[in-house]
């Protein structure tokens, strides 16, 4: 494997663009003001001669044609400033364009991403926008799409301003523009850019940020000495594996609410704290990111695009989840801390938020709490550009704790990409009690 190489990089606007307008940004688009940019990768294989100079012409004008319906990554964050440090954000639809990047690493296989245990570090030049964070999107672009050419495959990494959107609406749009690249892109199903408000709110909200604090931060050498030399590695669990620990974890629990993604997660999580040999005694904290979609009353459009998630933590003691009957407990657990936001909850945090801003950034938790984001709900591996389905699917932003959870090759399987110390990733890839679960 070898480093890349940047061919060109070119400016991608959305055809028929024709009034500028702005899109006010909620509690749950705001709170990733300090954070870095979201990154989604998607891993393909081709011929070995396969001549790729047409795909690429035919990746930007696809691209370009889905942007049309999708004004919010051709704009810029706006930032003003009120006195007192009081600022108000939002994004303006203006148009001046994403990003498309053309590289190649021309000694790199398909298989030098795959085979590894560990992800290779060189995975991580393949997403555009490293470091980024989301309040740069002033002059940054809000999208970076790099193609990078390899020597018998093509990786996608697609770099977003978290403040646009989550999960839930990249994924439309990736998804969307996969089939615009194959000549079907369903107009049908067109986002909706409104944001949701409660009617008392006045928007663009008004709050306290600076931005001289968050660079102060990210450059503290006490910051810097804390976070551990991580690795990544992708754990895969078939549907059979995954249902006989829902069953277990429901057993235990002695109910049947327990999902298979709260059993996985736990089961993981069960390993983590195996391999670190704590006191029974010692607290040991989950944060599991939830969807706000379909818990508000009435339900947010499906189409909604935007932010529309929070954090849940799960606490419990080591003992308590390392005893027999652990897993349905920390399951249990899990799942009943997830249940408790209801409507009422929700529109409480948010309306808290507005009085005491708080926002997610790196390093914001220590280095013993788990992190889990993304969804296996997501169409990850039915994007298909006009030469197959992806063979993987990599999340970027290397962070310790995190673990991304995405839908498996197989229809009802999952993967985990998990970034932990080398050590702890040893441990737990050594731990039989986890990996007689896990089909790698």
């Amino acid at each position: 494997m070898s480093s890349i190489q940047v061919l060109s990089t070119t400016t991608i606007y959305a055809p028929n663009h024709s009034n500028d307008h702005t899109i006010d940004l909620t509690p749950w688009d705001l709170q990733f003001l300090p954070f870095e940019v979201n990154q989604k990768g998607l891993l393909y294989r081709h011929p070995l001669k396969l001549d790729t100079s047409n795909q690429i012409q035919h990746l930007k004008q696809s691209l370009s044609s889905t942007l049309e319906f999708f004004p919010p990554f051709t704009g810029r964050l706006k930032i003003t400033e009120h006195g007192d440090n009081n600022i108000s954000c939002f994004i303006t639809c203006n148009n001046e364009g994403a990003l498309f990047v053309h590289a190649a690493a021309e000694k790199t296989s398909v298989d030098d991403i795959l085979g590894p245990t560990y992800l290779p570090r060189i995975l991580h030049s393949f997403f555009p926008l490293n470091g980024v964070k989301n309040y740069q999107g002033t002059s940054e672009p809000l999208l970076v799409i790099q193609v990078t050419e390899l020597v018998d495959g093509i990786f996608i990494g697609c770099a977003i301003n978290h403040m646009v959107c989550d999960g839930t609406s990249i994924w439309r749009f990736i998804n969307s523009w996969a089939k615009a690249s194959k000549g079907c892109f369903e107009k049908s199903k067109i986002p909706s850019f409104e944001r949701w408000f409660p009617k008392f709110v006045q928007h663009p909200i008004r709050f306290h940020f600076t931005i001289e604090s968050q660079n102060n931060h990210s450059s503290n050498d006490i910051y810097k000495e804390e976070k551990p030399n991580s690795v990544e590695r992708t754990f895969h669990f078939t549907k059979g594996n995954i249902a006989k620990l829902k069953l277990k974890a429901n057993l235990e629990a002695g109910t049947k609410n327990i999902s298979s993604l709260q059993a996985l997660l736990t089961h993981i999580w069960r390993s983590i704290i195996r391999s670190k040999n704590l006191d029974p005694e010692e607290e040991v904290n989950y944060v599991v990111v939830i969807g706000v979609r379909p818990r508000l009353i009435p339900p947010l459009k499906e189409n909604y695009f935007g932010n529309a998630m929070l954090d849940c933590m799960v606490t419990m003691k080591a003992g308590e989840l390392l005893e027999d009957g652990g897993l349905g407990k920390g399951a249990w657990e899990m799942n009943k801390k997830i249940a408790l936001h209801s409507d009422e909850k929700l529109k409480n945090h948010y309306e808290n938020w507005l009085k005491t801003p708080s926002f997610i950034s790196v390093g914001m938790f220590n280095s013993e709490t788990l992190i889990t984001g993304s969804s296996p709900r997501f169409d990850v591996y039915g994007n298909d550009f006009g030469w197959g389905k992806p063979v993987a699917v990599p999340i970027g932003g290397e962070e310790n704790g995190n673990i991304y959870v995405s839908a498996g090759v197989e229809e009802g399987s999952m993967d985990l990409q998990v970034c932990l110390p080398y050590e702890t990733l040893e441990a737990i890839g050594n731990d039989t009690e986890f990996m007689e679960v896990v089909s790698n």
